[in-house]
């Protein structure tokens, strides 16, 4: 019985390497992935800070990465090693970014190939200075919507405008205002409020809203640490205005310089037919 069980596990791991040689033959099969394939590319944690300073300048050594985690499998779902894939990073915002290897700046697009390691895996870093030096742009789509509620504003059409500041306190120049109409219930109701909403910029550390007369718009309120897409105001009345805002061109209003560094853009990865498409955004 005991020669009979030694034969069998002698049988038995042959039979394994076999087995094994088989799965490894899948999983690394040419520099190619073959049909129907797949990849996925997702972020890897959050972005990380490296370096940071207190009092910013643009030479300063702080820098940003956000890894991927990039996988490639079979049409099985087994694991393909060795595999070349070919990335395509296309970016809208930001300076000197390190794509992988290779550096580019917006708006441009950049390719490099990396190659999947163990367990069909590759992480892709993308790496940005943290501070940009370019001067940042005026906010857009800059609107004003009337209420007959929600604040202290009597009847009559108020104006507003935004600026943008940069990480130091720079700020752009203001663009013509936009205006709103506030109708109340009744003539002598004072229960008006105006929402003003805008684009947010790229690198901007807080926004500066004016408004309420004609010529004589003020400073109403500075939003720090702002968020979202569009962003939005609502001015109750209860903000007094204060300083002007300047108004024209850029080159004699916009005293920004020194910038959060935004990365933004669109990354492809491709292998033979594989394909996938991820947002780069931090």
């Amino acid at each position: 019985m005991g020669m009979i069980n030694t034969l069998q596990e002698r049988l038995r791991i042959p039979a394994l390497l076999l087995a094994a040689f088989s799965l490894i033959a899948l999983a690394g099969c040419g520099t190619e992935a073959p049909g129907l394939s797949t990849i996925t590319v997702t972020p890897f944690g959050a972005p990380i800070i490296l370096n940071p300073v207190t009092v910013p300048t643009p030479t300063s050594p702080t820098t940003k990465t956000q890894n991927y985690r990039v996988s490639v499998a079979d049409a099985g779902g087994l694991p393909l090693n060795g595999i070349d894939v070919n990335f395509l990073g296309q970016f809208t915002n930001g300076e000197s970014i390190n794509f992988g290897g290779a550096i580019v700046s917006a708006p441009n697009s950049i390719t490099v190939t990396r190659q999947t390691d163990d367990f069909g895996f590759l992480y892709f870093a993308i790496t940005a200075p943290y501070y940009a030096i370019n001067p940042i742009h005026v906010p857009y789509n800059q609107t004003a919507v009337g209420s007959a509620t929600g604040g202290t504003l009597g009847d009559g059409t108020y104006f507003y405008t935004v600026t943008a500041l940069d990480i130091i306190g720079g700020e752009t120049e203001a663009t013509a205002p936009v205006s709103a109409v506030v109708t109340n219930s009744t003539p002598t109701a004072t229960d008006g409020s105006v929402s003003v909403s805008w684009a947010a910029v790229p690198g901007a550390s807080s926004y500066m809203v004016y408004g309420r007369i004609a010529g004589s718009e003020g400073a109403l309120i500075n939003i720090l640490n702002p968020s979202g897409d569009p962003l939005t105001w609502i001015d109750t009345g209860s903000n007094t205005p204060t300083t002007a805002p300047c108004f024209g061109t850029a080159a004699a209003c916009n005293t920004t310089g020194l910038s959060l560094n935004s990365v933004i853009g669109t990354g492809q990865a491709t292998s033979g037919a594989a394909f996938s498409t991820f947002s780069i955004n931090f």
